[in-house]
Formats: structure tokens, C-alpha cells, sequence
């Protein structure tokens, strides 16, 4: 796709890069569009766990259907690429090569029985599951990064955020929480108490489980581990953050990926001893392999369809007015380019025109 040169753009940035294949070209918001945004990261006051920005954790008053769940798009053909093929097969034959090199490491290297079953041996069900638990935190890190590297270089996000949690309630509790998106002491501040979206008027548990579903199950700039001017703590932090969600999708690949692979394989070796073949090798090989090829796609629409980056792309839309449904607005009247998404900003460093001194990328 090549990069909107229409005269109101040409008029607004003075450059403008083509590219046919990465869409379009990267063009970052200026530092009184990113306070009017709220896309920063306030330096001086304490923060939620992983730093999101300001504007972070938009909750809708419009409740998502089962159409949106299956709308992805409009998708440019770079984005399909990207989703399914470098993210689907590509990561499906890293994933297989690295478990292959693993169980060669394991079981060619051993004299003692390798059976399917008992788990408390040396048994390839066992690495089976230790395997989805393990590959998914890993991955969900990795991936996380890399499409996060990808957005600050020419990949566009999605049109809207994906999934589409956003009437899910963005803090565990309307008082405010370290965990989520708000702190109590910005609560105080407000005066007002958080909108808690399909979790109003919900008992505590409930506005907790319905939080934890959409942090978990939906991609943020918290994932971003290397912005510039995080501290050290809220790197940690993100990492564990990320960590956590990867291991809540390896929850939510487990109950299925894992017994229809030993379904299959138990029935063909579950009498057999395979120490000194090479059947170990390659089972781990299609195991990881398919497993990478079914789930990381998920994970990369997950970064690409997160809030924050559709929001730095977007930040006209209509879909973060608190007062409407989504409109989406035209093409020609919003910001063309993936815009980063780093950005960390000292409240007190305003000058009295409104401009931030500190730096983005």
C-alpha cells in the first residue's frame, strides 16, 4: 500500500515516505498531539503495574457482538502476510525447529526407557504438556515484541481493537487498583468512580473476572518491554506482565491442543519403549511446530489490534468518545503511518505552551 499523499497530509508533515510493501510509512504524533491523546506514560506520580499510559483502558459503553469477534479487517495484503504467514507457517517452522533440537538433546543423548505414559518418567505426554506451558510464555513474549518492534516500523494496526473487549472493565475494581489501568489515588483525584463496562453494578468477583478476561486477552503498550524512558522496574514489570498472559494463553491452549495430540499418539506407541529412536524427536517437531502454527497468529492480532496501537494510528476516531458509538472517521481526515507507540512524559516538565520536554521515539 502506498502512503496517503493527499493535500491535507502533504500539509500537516513536510515529508513522506512510499513503501509498496511495509503500508504505510511511519509518521509519529507531535508531543502536544500525544498529551492530547493521553498516549504517555506520566513520570510523576506513581503508576499502575507496567506503566500504561494515561489514556489507556478506553471502556466502551457499547457492548461488542459475535460479528465483531470475526472482523478483523479491512486487512491489506501486507497484513495477511504478516498474520498467517510469516506469524502462522514461519513461526510454525521455528517453533517445530526448536523443539526438534530440544528432544534431540533429551532423547538421543539417554539410555533410559522413553515411553508416553507414566508422567513420572521419562515420558513424551509429560513433555507434551510441559511443552504447550513453556512455548507459549516464550513465544507470547517474543512475538509480543517483535510485532511491537514492527507497528514502530511501518506495519499498521488494525482498524479497531482486537478482541473486542473494550465494554469489558479495564481496573478490577471502580475504586481503582495497582492492577489495573487507573490507581485510587487518580480515582480520588477524578472524584468520580471508574466505568466498570459489562461489570456495572456486578458484585466485586465478577467486575474482577470480567477485568482479568480482557487483560489478559487483549495486547497494550504494557507489552512493550524496550520503550524508551521506562525504568528498570517497569520493564520488569511489563516482562511479568507479558509472562503472565502468555501463561493464560498456554491455559487456554492446553485443554484442547494437548489431548487431541496424545489421542493421536498414545494409540500408535503407547506400548512401545522409543529410547534410541527417532520418534521422539519428530513428535516433539509436530507438536511444537503445529501448536506455533495454530497460535501465534492469535498473538500477533492481539499486538496489532491492541488499543493503544490502534489508538496512535486512529486518535480521531469517534470510537474513544465516551459519549458514542464507533464511527470509524474517513481516511483522508485521520493521521496516515504507524505511529510508536513509546512515549513517556513528565507532567512537570510543561512548558506554558503545553509542550512536553522529554523524549519519544
Amino acid at each position: 500500500m502506498i502512503l496517503d499523499t493527499t493535500n491535507s497530509f502533504s500539509q500537516k508533515f513536510s515529508t513522506s515516505v512510499q513503501s509498496p510493501f511495509m503500508g504505510q510509512a511511519a509518521c509519529r504524533l507531535s508531543d502536544e498531539e500525544r498529551l492530547q491523546y493521553g498516549l504517555f506514560v506520566p513520570k510523576d506520580k506513581k503508576l499502575c503495574m507496567a506503566a500504561p499510559f494515561a489514556s489507556s483502558g478506553k471502556v466502551s459503553r457499547w457492548p461488542s457482538t459475535w460479528k465483531d469477534w470475526f472482523h478483523l479487517g479491512p486487512l491489506t495484503l501486507h497484513q495477511v502476510f504478516y498474520i498467517f504467514i510469516m506469524n502462522g507457517i514461519g513461526a510454525g517452522i521455528i517453533s517445530g525447529a526448536a523443539n526438534f533440537g530440544v528432544a534431540v538433546a533429551m532423547y538421543r543423548t539417554t539410555d533410559k526407557p522413553i515411553r508416553i505414559w507414566p508422567l513420572d518418567q521419562n515420558t513424551i505426554a509429560g513433555d507434551m504438556g510441559v511443552t504447550v506451558i513453556i512455548q507459549q510464555i516464550v513465544t507470547y513474549i517474543i512475538t509480543s515484541q517483535l510485532c511491537n518492534f514492527d507497528l514502530h516500523h511501518g506495519l499498521k494496526p488494525l482498524r479497531q481493537p482486537w478482541p473486542p473487549m473494550m465494554h469489558f472493565p479495564s481496573t478490577c475494581k471502580p475504586s481503582g487498583s495497582y492492577l489495573g489501568v487507573k490507581t485510587p489515588e487518580d480515582v480520588n483525584a477524578r472524584g468520580q468512580l471508574l466505568y466498570m463496562g459489562n461489570g456495572e453494578n456486578k458484585g466485586s468477583f465478577v467486575q474482577f473476572c470480567l477485568w482479568f478476561l480482557r487483560a489478559m486477552s487483549t495486547g497494550s503498550e504494557r507489552n512493550d518491554l524496550f520503550a524508551k524512558g521506562l525504568t528498570f522496574r517497569q520493564r520488569l514489570e511489563r516482562l511479568l506482565w507479558t509472562a503472565l498472559q502468555g501463561g493464560w494463553w498456554a491455559v487456554l491452549s492446553f485443554w484442547w491442543y494437548w489431548p487431541i495430540a496424545i489421542a493421536i499418539v498414545a494409540p500408535l506407541y503407547e506400548h512401545d519403549n522409543l529410547v534410541h529412536t527417532w520418534a521422539p524427536p519428530i513428535i516433539k517437531l509436530l507438536f511444537g511446530g503445529i501448536l506455533g502454527l495454530l497460535t501465534n497468529p492469535f498473538i500477533a492480532l492481539f499486538t496489532i489490534g491492541a488499543e493503544s496501537n490502534v489508538r496512535c494510528f486512529y486518535p480521531q476516531d469517534t470510537l474513544w468518545d465516551e459519549n458514542g458509538p464507533y464511527e470509524p472517521i474517513p481516511a483522508s481526515q485521520h493521521h496516515a503511518g504507524a505511529v510508536s507507540t513509546d512515549c513517556v512524559v513528565n507532567m512537570n516538565a510543561l512548558t506554558a505552551e503545553g509542550t512536553a520536554k522529554s523524549a519519544w521515539l
